[in-house]
């Protein structure tokens, strides 16, 4: 089964922010994308060896609409004044990426109150600076003279962490789940699909390894390497999935890899550009790719 992905309604053409710039056209995915694919991979979590996380819809829900604060920044994605590139998820202000995400954060409490807490504890790790050296992780691009506004960003949100818990536990069908210990697991488990999607989106370049991973609800860990064997065949040992192999497909555009004037001038190229899909299989490390299995 091929997992779609299909394009957001919007009021306009959405904006990408994952760009693979190695690539002359540019392939450009939008971040609002790989999060839904990270909520696909949370529904296909847990096997004999993984445990399913819980509240799983719950879940399911914080990863797949982790990113959703980029969704009116999309709509309008700016291009860096000083290098005449459009800005990347990674190369976003810091006041903006601030912004977007508690916006993102205050519309999943809305729904979700379990959902807004796993991503507000995300969103705190990616400012944590002793994590900089992951790709993705903000506390690499804050600007010292931006520190203090990042340092105020994560003392917001230990704060709402601990209303949204005080919630939570007034809730009988929630105060189970609301154990520091297993929201660090279900926080470390989002992490992971985050950096699995993030993998896949910016082109799948070189293997890599996801440490950290969590086995279960005991604290249990083990990394993940995810290797790149064939074209567009992906391994991951061990492997974390109720199906194997997986069928996914991200849909994405491509753009001239240039100077750009001004956000008009990258806007216009994007309109202009068709949305394709970009097919992986993922499987474990013991089962046969597909064309063996084809001849088989």
């Amino acid at each position: 089964m091929v997992a779609r992905f299909p394009a957001r309604v919007a009021l306009r053409t959405g904006r990408p922010v994952i760009i693979q710039q190695q690539d002359d056209p540019m392939t450009v995915v939008r971040q609002t994308d790989h999060a839904f694919l990270s909520g696909f991979f949370a529904r296909e979590w847990g096997n004999e060896r993984f445990t399913k996380p819980e509240p799983f819809s719950s879940f399911c829900l914080a990863a797949a609409e982790h990113d959703n604060g980029w969704q009116e920044w999309e709509l309008a994605a700016g291009v860096d004044a000083k290098t005449f590139t459009p800005y990347t998820f990674m190369t976003v202000p810091t006041e903006e990426h601030i912004a977007l995400y508690q916006r993102g954060i205050d519309r999943l409490v809305k729904v979700d109150l379990y959902a807004g807490l796993l991503v507000a504890a995300h969103c705190m790790e990616l400012y944590d600076r002793t994590r900089a050296t992951i790709p993705g992780y903000s506390a690499k691009y804050v600007k010292a003279q931006e520190q203090h506004v990042a340092n105020d960003f994560v003392q917001r949100l230990r704060l709402q962490q601990l209303r949204l818990k005080v919630d939570l536990r007034n809730d009988p069908s929630m105060k189970s789940f609301v154990d520091d210990k297993l929201i660090k697991i279900n926080s470390q488990r989002l992490e992971a699909l985050d950096r699995l999607s993030l993998y896949f989106c910016m082109g799948v370049e070189e293997n890599t390894t996801i440490e950290a991973v969590p086995l279960d609800d005991e604290g249990n860990e083990v990394d993940c390497a995810v290797r790149a064997v064939g074209s567009k065949q992906v391994t991951i040992d061990p492997y974390p999935f109720r199906r194997d192999p997986l069928e996914i497909a991200i849909l994405a555009r491509r753009v001239p890899k240039r100077r750009y004037a001004d956000d008009l001038d990258f806007q216009g190229e994007l309109a202009a550009a068709s949305f394709f899909n970009i097919r992986y299989s993922v499987r474990s490390h013991g089962v046969p790719n597909a064309s063996f299995a084809a001849g088989r």
